[in-house]
């Protein structure tokens, strides 16, 4: 299996496009008649977009400027969504930053999908040689071997934080990579506190939401670091609701979110001028606990 190195940049583009591309179809423009205007009311237009897509370029312009400032002097990145999301959604956002950040983090040698699709071709592959003429204990099955591990682990844990996002408001996610629970070597938070749930029917949908959140990371330049990373092995805990009954993920009712390692946090929210009716009063976190993980991800890396 052929494994190649990407750039944090790229590692954080090569994301955000497989998100673009999956609503290709959903955003093809409908296509219009076109009216003449004369000659003066076309430069008149004409001289007016100009002007237009010059202030909105130079205040995208601050607004990204803004957004890296704060990201490297306060280590963290907000987004705000124009709406309100489901609770499908919040799961869906914290499974693609969970992905994206062992991929930035150099936990992962490619994108979890590209990891996926190599396992299944490579698997394939070792179907169709003969079985007796390969010798037990070859480097590339012993590589085949720690990725299928690693994927396994990464399946467990993402289809687990379903069940839980089934049973439970999760404001809060935390992502201990290396080190202990008390001390780890570098703390990710994902805080969804501010998020407003409706229906589906009237909420966003997740793929411009998740467009929105990786351009976000990739204007901010979080995750990416010019030191080299060892593989560690990753803690993913939760904050839910302690009488929600799940059973995979073991209470932590002692834990402290550590204090003594920077963390890094990626807060999730809604524009309340954008909720049509009052905003409700939001859950009591006090009746919230953690839930950890049973099983680490351990990074995997050729």
């Amino acid at each position: 299996m052929e494994l190649k190195d990407a750039s944090p940049n790229h590692r954080l583009n090569s994301k955000q496009q497989s998100v673009n591309n999956s609503e290709d179809k959903e955003n093809a423009a409908l296509p219009s008649t076109p009216s003449l205007p004369d000659n003066n009311q076309e430069e008149d237009i004409s001289g007016q977009s100009s002007v237009t897509a010059c202030q909105q370029l130079s205040n995208s312009e601050d607004s990204d400027m803004e957004v890296m400032r704060r990201a490297q002097d306060n280590g963290c990145v907000n987004v705000v969504f124009p709406g309100t999301v489901t609770q499908e959604g919040c799961c869906r956002f914290v499974s693609e930053i969970l992905k994206c950040i062992l991929y930035q983090r150099q936990q992962l040698p490619m994108t979890y999908d590209q990891l996926v699709y190599s396992q299944k071709k490579q698997q394939a592959s070792m179907q169709d040689e003969d079985i007796v003429a390969r010798r037990p204990g070859q480097s590339a099955d012993v590589s085949w071997r720690k990725c299928q591990q690693t994927l396994q682990e990464l399946e467990e844990v993402l289809q687990q934080l379903e069940v839980l996002f089934s049973l439970s408001r999760v404001p809060r996610v935390l992502l201990l990579m290396g080190g202990s629970l008390t001390l780890p070597k570098e703390l990710y938070e994902i805080n969804m506190e501010a998020l407003v749930l409706a229906g589906g029917d009237k909420s966003l949908r997740v793929s411009p939401c998740l467009r929105q959140l990786f351009r976000t990371l990739f204007v901010a330049d979080l995750l990416s670091d010019t030191k080299p990373v060892r593989l560690i092995p990753t803690t993913v805990l939760v904050l839910a609701h302690r009488d929600c009954g799940v059973g995979w993920f073991r209470p932590k009712l002692q834990f402290k979110v550590p204090t003594r390692v920077k963390n890094r946090i990626i807060a999730l929210s809604t524009d309340p001028s954008t909720c049509k009716e009052p905003m409700a009063q939001g859950p009591d976190w006090e009746d919230y606990v953690w839930f950890q993980a049973p099983m680490t991800i351990k990074g995997f890396g050729k």
